[in-house]
This record gives C-alpha cells, sequence and structure tokens, in this order.
C-alpha cells in the first residue's frame, strides 16, 4: 500500500506535561482513520501537528512520500497538500457559499472551467443547490458544516483533517450529517484523518479506528476487530463492555476464568503467566438471563437482582453476583428485587485479561 501519511515516533509536550508519546502509523491512499478517545487524550493535538499548525518535539511527518517535518526541516501548512475542517466552520462571514467554496481554488489560481466544475459537483454532493449566493449567518448549522466541507475538498487535497466536524450540531442533525459525511469521503475516495470522541461516529466513518489514550496508541484496527477484540479493558470499556468483574484466570481446558463460583469460558487476550487475578468485561447486550434448560448448556452466572429499570424497549437489570460485584444486563421483563437469576455469557463476548498482562489498568 501507498502511504498518503505518515508518522515515525512523533511526540509532543507543553512545559512538563507530555501531550503525545513517541506514537507511529501510517494513512493509506483513500483510507479515512478517526482518531478516537476522551478530551485531553491528544487528539486535537496530533492532528495539528500533521497540519503544521503546531511543531512535534521529536519525530518525522511524512506526507505523500516528502518529509515536512523532521527535526530542524518544518514545512509550513501553507505548503502541505492538507485541507482541514474546523469544529467551528471557519467560513469567511463576509463572503457568500459560492465565493467561501473558491477560495482555495482562486489562490491556487485554478483555471476557471476546472473551478467551475468543482463548484457544479459539491454543489450536487453536498446538497447545496439554491445556497451559493446566500452569506453563512444566512445558513443552518448544518448547511454551514456542509459548506466548510466543500471549501476542504474543492483543491482535491491529497490529506483531509477534520477536528470533530460535527461537535456543534444538534443530536439529529449530527447523525445525518455522519451518514452523508460517510458517503461523501467514500465517493471522493480523500485519505482522511477525522478526530472525535463519538465511537458511533467513528465506526461510520472510519476504515480504521487509532484509539489515543493518555497520548499512547491503545489499539488501531479496523472497526469490527475493534469491538469483537479490544486490546485492553480500557478499549473494552471505550467500545461498551461496560461490566467490570475480577475473577481468576482458568487453567487447563478451554480458554476461561473463574468467577463467582462458576466458570466462565470466554476470549482471552492477555493471558500472561501463569494463574492469576483476570479482569472480565461484558458488553450488556451480550449477556441473556437463562430460561432452565439453558443452564445446562453451562457458562452461566447466578446472579441476585438489585433494582429493575424500566427504560422504554426493555428492562435494565441490575444485579450481583455472589461475591458481590454488580451486573447490568436487559431483559424483556420486569424481576422482583431479591430474586435470584442465572445469567448466560456469552464466550465470545467474554474478554479476558490478565493483570500480569499489564493491561488491566484503567
Amino acid at each position: 500500500m501507498s502511504f498518503v501519511l505518515k508518522l515515525k515516533d512523533v511526540s509532543k509536550s507543553f512545559g512538563q506535561q507530555r501531550i503525545l508519546n513517541p506514537i507511529s502509523f501510517e494513512v493509506g491512499k483513500g483510507e479515512r482513520i478517526c482518531i478516537l478517545g476522551p478530551s485531553g487524550c491528544g487528539k486535537s493535538t496530533l492532528l495539528q501537528i500533521v497540519a503544521g499548525l503546531l511543531r512535534a518535539d521529536g519525530g518525522e511527518v511524512s506526507i505523500m512520500g516528502k518529509t515536512v517535518e523532521n527535526g530542524s526541516l518544518y514545512i509550513p501548512p501553507e505548503k502541505r497538500p492538507i485541507n482541514m475542517v474546523f469544529q467551528d466552520y471557519a467560513l469567511w462571514p463576509h463572503m457568500t457559499v459560492k465565493q467561501n467554496i473558491e477560495y482555495g481554488m482562486r489562490r491556487r489560481k485554478t483555471e476557471a472551467a476546472v473551478m467551475n466544475e468543482r463548484l457544479q459537483r459539491l454543489q450536487a454532493l453536498l446538497r447545496l443547490e439554491g445556497l451559493m449566493e446566500r452569506l453563512p449567518a444566512q445558513l443552518s448549522g448544518g448547511q454551514q458544516q456542509r459548506v466548510g466541507i466543500a471549501r476542504a475538498i474543492a483543491t482535491e487535497p491529497d490529506l483531509l483533517l477534520m477536528d470533530e466536524p460535527l461537535s456543534n450540531l444538534d443530536v439529529k442533525l449530527r447523525t445525518d450529517m455522519r451518514n452523508e459525511l460517510a458517503r461523501l469521503l467514500g465517493e471522493l475516495s480523500i485519505a482522511s484523518l477525522y478526530v472525535t470522541h463519538d465511537r458511533m461516529e467513528a465506526f461510520t466513518l472510519a476504515d480504521r479506528i487509532l484509539v489515543l489514550r493518555n497520548g499512547n496508541i491503545e489499539q488501531l484496527a479496523e472497526p469490527r476487530e475493534l469491538f469483537e477484540k479490544p486490546a485492553t479493558p480500557w478499549v473494552a470499556q471505550l467500545m461498551g463492555y461496560h461490566n467490570r468483574l475480577t475473577g481468576y484466570l482458568a487453567e487447563g481446558g478451554a480458554p476461561g476464568a473463574h468467577l463467582a463460583g462458576s466458570r466462565i469460558s470466554g476470549t482471552v487476550m492477555a493471558a500472561g503467566t501463569g494463574k492469576g487475578e483476570a479482569i472480565i468485561m461484558l458488553h450488556p447486550e451480550s449477556i441473556f438471563v437463562c430460561e432452565v434448560s439453558d443452564v445446562e448448556k453451562g457458562n452461566c452466572l447466578p446472579v441476585k437482582v438489585v433494582q429493575c429499570i424500566y427504560e422504554g424497549t426493555c428492562w435494565r437489570l441490575i444485579v450481583e453476583t455472589k461475591d458481590g460485584q454488580p451486573v447490568h444486563v436487559f431483559h424483556d421483563r420486569r424481576v422482583e428485587t431479591g430474586e435470584w437469576l442465572e445469567l448466560f455469557l456469552q464466550p465470545e463476548r467474554a474478554m479476558i485479561y490478565a493483570n500480569s498482562s499489564g493491561a488491566v489498568d484503567g
């Protein structure tokens, strides 16, 4: 694969605070990578270094095979083959939609015929018909965002950078826009680096997701692999595995762990060495209340109902294992507090991590 972007051991600190530890990864031609993580993990800092808006403390950044930063070597943003879509749209308020989209092309002295062809195509792709003579103040948030995207891709950059571009939109518009954006990026086949803290946004848009935590790459994988095989308990929690239980690794036989007096088969993501404490991460939607006949199949865990909450389409049961560890599970009916149940844990969704692997922190 030819790489549009390549980072090697890139790091950044602000004073005594380390924002990015040395990290390395590549973005292939036409590939969409989402950088996912909580606030303060270094997402925007990483994007600004790629854009040239921030200098890295160390490491190398290459775009289209050309080094744009490496120690004393530094290529400024305007000379990098990139464009950026900002969180606040950053449209010129005194320019019409048409003028905003044309701005970058005019600066690069694009031929009039080519510019007109691109305007027509972007107008159709981004559904801007009838808006071209309006000023930004006359547009809705969603319309302004589409104009910002049109302006960024009008110059046909080799790499498109997006810093949480949908975060200022309401929930419904955000959902609509992320679907539109995924369609658009797929049609244009522009390599992109997209920053978000929204898991579903990343799943909708990304070919691969880079999970960033405390300035380190926790995992870089396709969305399905990230969900089905989270590398650490922290990634598992980010993927919605909100039930975290402590047990012990099982020795011999099928991979698994001992939990509250039961032997649970599961996917051992980090076995470590020998016998020891284990963390079991469980997704609420992969846990089922057993019928009597199901108990014989195994992988069942006895629990006591502590609370039952109606959530419209289902009931959320908050239960406890025999050793007092809480579990959340969805069920189709109300269950009385104090009642004992058996939960079936899907082996392929029971993620097991050993303390000795060093993967269980946080």
